[in-house]
């Protein structure tokens, strides 16, 4: 009954102390992330209500010369935009989405058409850990976009 005790004891005391460990290294990392963070290839893994894509779609961000750009592939075609970003803010605009002009069947072009809707409303940023970045829409209200570092 003794041993019993004490191993209840000694397990309590390490889930414990594991559970404060992983919770001073997540907020650590959130904090050092910045701007530059995002940069590189994402995958998008769908929205806020739940929607998942059925396209492998895909986002890469770049920083050249000092000016910032975007470019992808969606559900049909390779995609590209030039975008600002404010990191005081964690604010983002993207400007006119370009595009390739491949034919693709109606429900991957309703897709494409839908996502680049929605990035064009991307307002801002937001890191949910140093491989998940979260984009904030303006419209449709309270829709965030979900992508995961590739």
């Amino acid at each position: 009954m003794n041993i019993l005790i004490k191993s209840l004891i000694i397990s309590s005391l390490l889930m414990i102390s594991c559970k404060k460990e992983s919770v001073e290294s997540a907020s650590t990392s959130m904090d050092a992330l910045s701007t530059t963070d995002f940069l590189g290839q994402w995958k998008f893994k769908g929205y806020s209500d739940g929607k998942m894509p059925v396209y492998d779609v895909t986002i890469e961000f770049k920083k050249e010369e000092g000016k910032y750009s975007l470019n992808g592939r969606s559900s049909v075609n390779f995609y590209f935009a030039s975008f600002e970003t404010n990191e005081n803010t964690k604010t983002m605009k993207i400007s006119a989405i370009g595009s390739t002009k491949m034919a693709g069947m109606p429900e991957a072009n309703q897709f494409e058409t839908v996502y680049y809707e929605r990035l064009q409303n991307l307002e801002r940023y937001e890191f949910k850990d140093k491989n998940v970045l979260a984009l904030y829409l303006s419209n449709p209200v309270k829709e965030v976009m979900y992508f995961e570092r590739k």
